[in-house]
């Protein structure tokens, strides 16, 4: 029945590079970026750029407050490419749009640490940023100013920085990528620092987990499934380096809602609603950060089935036990299984750190349902044993099973996603 598998859940962990642990990283981030919810976020007609200003910001948090997120540890507000001046001051300092951030990048931060919520900004390692947030002019990145931008950041009360590879003076990966970390290490301030990109992603380079607690697996992701498909197929690359202070990212999750819409409705257009549970699935059992990029004022039922899922944040957040990863490819009659990454129905697994297991059954397939089974050996589980299922996300029971689960008919693109515990 099984097409070729990794190592089980159970096997010992490899040996991981020493990580970067400032205290601001144990366990993945949970948050908000403004990339989707004022902008169409479409990558076609002009419209693929961000927006930003502070008012929706204000909005954002005191959402973040009431609907629940908070209270399951969502906590950081971040700007995206949208948020600074198109020229530096007199002095060489960057600087928020005026009219975006007339009270000011401190103010901003000040408001948002009083509610209890953290505050991150983009920039880049080149000369400029990438997308200029839709003004006619380029944005200054971050070249030549490391160590200036680093002690503005500090000042202004940043938690989260991430930061680009766009502009001119984009030498060395590694040794930009450093220096900055260096820089902003200096300020005395713990800040998070997020890799966007100027490193392979296969394989990601070890030097990561020595200067930032998170860095992306693979290019963009956007609101389309052959997008989501080649993160998902990212984090199928086996990886020693996500845990404690250092975590995979398969950059923003797109959740629905009324944030990217082209045609007026109350959800984003690009995604069904089994690809929008598809990818937060995976990003959650993969312990990726879960920085959503819709908005989030407005939730869509399916933006409260996983981002107010308790039992599925909670798995994102168990830093005591190794990430899910992918563990088989199921070739039952109508799965397709070529290789480990390759196939019509991949499926991650993961040990928890109480003893129970979680498990993502997809189907991949662009058409035609998919009935997909896990062994329940593929998590290290003996062939005998009988193990309760749950349905993490419709929040129901499954029934008690002996040896192995079946998934039937999933549709293209849907998953389930499950914990599994010893009955």
């Amino acid at each position: 029945m099984a097409a070729t598998m990794v190592l089980t859940v159970l096997a010992v962990m490899a040996s991981m590079v020493a990580a970067y642990d400032n205290g601001v990283a144990l366990k993945p981030a949970l948050g908000w970026n403004t990339w989707c919810t004022l902008s169409d976020c479409h990558n076609g007609d002009n419209n693929y750029f961000d927006r930003c200003n502070e008012w929706e910001l204000r909005e954002i948090a005191e959402a973040m407050l009431s609907n629940g997120m908070h209270d399951l540890g969502f906590q950081y507000i971040n700007l995206d490419d949208c948020w600074a001046a198109q020229e530096r001051d007199s002095n060489g300092n960057i600087q928020p749009d005026p009219s975006r951030f007339p009270s000011g990048m401190k103010a901003m931060a000040d408001w948002l640490h009083e509610k209890g919520l953290k505050f991150g900004l983009y920039t880049s390692m080149g000369t400029e940023t990438c997308n200029h947030g839709g003004r006619p002019l380029p944005i200054p990145g971050s070249f030549g100013h490391y160590a200036e931008d680093a002690k503005t950041f500090a000042e202004w009360g940043m938690d989260y920085v991430k930061v680009d590879w766009c502009g001119g003076e984009l030498n060395d990966a590694q040794t930009q990528h450093t220096e900055l970390s260096k820089a902003l290490n200096a300020t005395g301030r713990p800040i998070w620092l997020e890799l966007c990109r100027g490193y392979s992603y296969d394989p990601i380079p070890d030097y990561v987990t020595e200067v930032a607690q998170s860095w992306r697996i693979t290019g963009d992701h956007q609101d389309e499934w052959s997008n989501t498909k080649t993160v998902i197929e990212g984090f199928m690359i086996p990886s020693n380096q996500a845990g404690p202070n250092q975590w995979n990212y398969g950059d923003f999750l797109m959740t629905g809602g009324p944030g990217c819409n082209l045609n007026n409705s109350d959800h984003c257009p690009f995604s069904s609603d089994d690809e929008y549970r598809t990818s937060f699935s995976v990003w959650t059992i993969s312990s990726s950060p879960l920085i959503v990029s819709t908005d989030i004022r407005n939730m869509t039922a399916v933006m409260k089935q996983c981002l107010l899922n308790k039992q599925a944040i909670a798995i994102n957040q168990d830093h005591e036990s190794t990430p899910g990863r992918l563990i088989g490819q199921a070739a039952d009659a109508n799965c397709i299984a070529s290789d480990l990454r390759t196939g019509d129905c991949p499926i991650f697994g993961r040990k928890l750190s109480d003893g129970t297991y979680a498990a993502v059954l997809l189907n991949f397939a662009d058409q035609g349902t998919r009935t997909v089974t896990l062994p329940f050996n593929w998590l290290g589980v003996a062939s005998n044993q009988t193990m309760a299922v749950y349905d993490i996300l419709e929040q129901k029971s499954l029934g008690n099973f002996t040896g192995s689960f079946t998934a039937k008919d999933l549709n293209p693109h849907q998953s389930i996603f499950l914990s599994l515990t010893a009955a």
